[in-house]
């Protein structure tokens, strides 16, 4: 038997946990600061519990966390390093699919003594991403080929069906997360040269792209130059990693960035409405300009959501969280509604005796109406088939971890395949194909 706590009730939860009770042998204590959403998602499965549990408390947790195997952090990322701490103090395996960030990757020594695993970004992206990716190259490298080029954009969005509003998108979950992204600036290599985006210039870079029959558009995410050492592809000239949406959807956020909606400094407001909030923010010549430079369809999405209009303001401290508020009231997904991951990998492959080949990887997933959606499927079943293998001492390395071996990365896609998760290759001969035709959003 297993014992497994998840921490955290969220959505992508759901999935996770119905994957790791198939196994009634199993034991799955899913663990909230909100009992209800614990309780929602542990009464389908005899063999799940829900407890209330406030994951600040260092002791408790600590406490708590020996009596598992493995523990899920499922929480906000800033709250990871306080559950890493609290499973290496009890020597209790931890996975979480967010991010490996540098606070995490410092506890490495600790958990090495502690014996056991921290396995980290897998989930989607990062996740099924460093699957897929690592077993193309490390096929390519064991036949003595170099990667040359490595693109890779991927995506939730709504199902086509269910594209119904002028931003291409729809929210789940509360958007400010999503928000924030896009005030980082990005880096990747083109052609053996690093190129930064700057912040202020991450959505005027978006370029059109047609993947799996769909017109979207991309955009450079954080910093790609940190997968040559992660995925082992120093000989790598060209490397980018970025985000999938429908067309329209960066030029819409870039306006709404400039009229000082991604604002984060707490503001003091008199105004009523949405109207008067934007008149306090920025002046009316201001806002006649930046009409005029504008996309009109960009403009116009913003009537749409009501950022001009008379409609009551919502509460907020910030711009940010006052337009994630209208965010989350307008484009929320309906119920019945579907979305989709849409994940695409492009390789340049130098074979042996210097010519090319082109290869992509492409993994188009769609959620199922009043089930779960595509974006939780694809982050809670790796985690929670990452989590099995710990338990079942199929993955026996220490410290932290990302799924970039073979022992973690194969079976995993083979279990994934098994919920029809799966990529799709497609491979060109150099007389087929040119670079240029490969990635024109790079050219």
């Amino acid at each position: 038997m297993a014992k497994f706590l998840v921490l955290g009730a969220g959505l992508v939860a759901a999935p996770l946990v119905a994957y790791l009770c198939r196994r009634s042998d199993n034991k799955v204590v899913i663990a909230n600061n909100v009992l209800a959403d614990a309780e929602a998602l542990s009464t389908p499965h005899p063999n799940a519990s829900a407890e209330f549990f406030d994951v600040t408390d260092a002791a408790a947790l600590t406490k708590c966390a020996a009596e598992y195997d493995v523990v899920l952090s499922m929480v906000p990322p800033p709250f990871h390093p306080l559950v890493a701490q609290a499973c290496i103090a009890a020597k209790t395996h931890m996975v979480s699919a967010s991010y490996q960030s540098p606070e995490m990757l410092a506890l490495d020594n600790d958990a090495k003594a502690a014996g056991i695993c921290i396995l980290n970004e897998i989930g989607l992206d990062p996740g099924i991403d460093h699957l897929g990716a690592m077993q193309i190259i490390d096929e390519a490298h064991k036949g003595g080929e170099t990667i040359e080029a490595f693109v890779s954009w991927c995506g939730g969005i709504p199902a086509p069906d269910d594209n119904d509003n002028p931003f291409g998108y729809k929210f789940s979950w509360n958007p400010k997360g999503a928000i924030l992204v896009l005030l980082n600036q990005a880096d990747y290599m083109r052609a053996g040269v690093a190129i930064t985006v700057e912040a202020e210039n991450l959505m005027g870079w978006a370029c059109p792209v047609r993947i799996g029959g769909l017109d979207l558009e991309c955009y450079p995410n954080r910093n790609s130059l940190f997968y040559k050492d992660i995925y082992g592809i120093q000989e790598v000239q060209t490397l980018i990693r970025g985000t999938l949406r429908y067309p329209g959807f960066c030029q819409i956020m870039q306006l709404a960035k400039a009229l000082g909606l991604f604002g984060l400094d707490p503001v003091t407001t008199q105004a009523k409405d949405w109207r008067g909030f934007i008149g306090e923010m920025i002046s009316t010549t201001e806002l006649e300009a930046l009409k005029t430079e504008a996309k009109p369809t960009a403009w116009a999405a913003l009537e749409w959501l009501g950022v001009f209009s008379s409609e009551v303001l919502p509460d907020g401290n910030s711009p940010l969280d006052k337009f994630c508020a209208l965010l989350l009231e307008k484009l929320s997904y309906l119920d019945g509604e579907k979305d989709m991951i849409v994940l695409q990998h492009k390789f340049i492959i130098k074979k042996t005796d210097g010519t090319k080949i082109y290869k992509s990887a492409l993994l188009k997933s769609m959620g199922i109406p009043y089930g779960f959606s595509a974006m939780a499927a694809t982050v809670g079943y790796p985690a929670a088939m990452a989590a099995q293998m710990i338990a079942d001492g199929k993955i026996d390395q220490t410290g932290l971890l990302l799924p970039v071996t073979k022992n973690i990365y194969a079976p995993i896609l083979d279990m994934l395949a098994q919920e029809n998760i799966k990529f799709i290759e497609h491979i060109w001969q150099q007389d087929e194909m040119t670079d240029q035709d490969f990635i024109p959003e790079l050219c």
